[in-house]
């Protein structure tokens, strides 16, 4: 049977929103870990996080989490033990998981004096979505569509992390032949390095900055120029190796709104 592979596990959607895409230097406003134990009792975990430092405005646009919301909730250190003791041994569910929110959760063990968690796996299902070759966009709101799951409140952690485990479980049934294995074989899988096309990152996959027309998109290691000569850089790598580009970016010749672009660069410069 086509559940068979996770059967047994403590399985967990993991999802975790922030106060930028740089693992190195944002924070994690919010987690969710939602799924089941081994004996398929139910586990929904989330919380809000004090980053102990000002949310930007971009960031609450998207997910929708101000200051207020994380007063008096504790810093990720007051948090960290429970987090890690249910992601051990766990199978960990997540969209583009490997790439964003595992390195946010990495970095902030380490700042808050806590080793990694090892959970038994760590199943992507934008990686799978690669894997499979479903057709479209792989954005986590897009392959939802595609299957029928609706997201209320998207880009709030327990919604995305929910989803994400919906989205595997839909796939998994859509593609039975691929999932045959154990839960070794489906990491093996995913491991395997495929075709850049498969593997890689698509343009198309990342989310566009709002009022941008896709012109500026949001990755994991900050938000990318997604036109021109510099298409597929991002505005901090531009700021080195080409400033006079950014001001004509902030410029009201630029082919984006300069008061979207002036608010990111200003961040940059502080």
């Amino acid at each position: 049977m086509v559940g068979d592979v996770l059967s047994g596990y403590r399985v967990l959607g993991f999802d975790l929103e922030t106060t930028g895409l740089n693992a190195r230097s944002e924070r994690i406003v919010q987690y969710a870990l939602i799924g089941s134990d081994e004996d398929g009792s139910h586990i929904n975990l989330t919380s809000f996080v004090d980053p102990k430092r000002p949310i930007p405005a971009e960031s609450t646009r998207i997910h929708g989490i101000s200051d207020n919301d994380v007063k008096g909730v504790g810093g990720f250190e007051n948090h960290a033990k429970q987090i890690c003791d249910l992601i051990s041994g766990a199978v960990i569910v997540g969209h583009n998981v490997s790439n964003f929110d595992w390195r946010f959760l990495e970095l902030e063990c380490m700042r808050a004096g806590f080793e990694s968690p090892v959970p038994r796996a760590i199943i992507d299902t934008l990686s799978l979505a690669r894997k499979l070759r479903i057709p479209g966009r792989h954005a986590l709101g897009t392959l939802c569509a595609r299957y029928d799951i609706s997201i209320d409140r998207a880009h709030t952690a327990d919604a995305d992390a929910g989803a994400s485990l919906l989205l595997l479980w839909s796939m998994m049934r859509k593609h039975p032949n691929e999932f045959r294995g154990d839960i070794d074989d489906l990491q093996d899988m995913l491991n395997r390095r495929g075709s850049k096309n498969q593997m890689g990152p698509s343009m198309e996959d990342l989310e566009p900055v709002p009022n941008t027309g896709g012109r500026l998109r949001q990755s994991p290691d900050g938000v990318i120029v997604a036109f021109g000569k510099h298409r597929g850089r991002t505005l901090e790598e531009l700021e080195k190796i080409d400033s006079r580009y950014v001001d004509w970016l902030c410029s009201p010749s630029s082919p984006i709104p300069s008061r979207i672009v002036s608010e990111f660069v200003r961040n940059l410069r502080e």
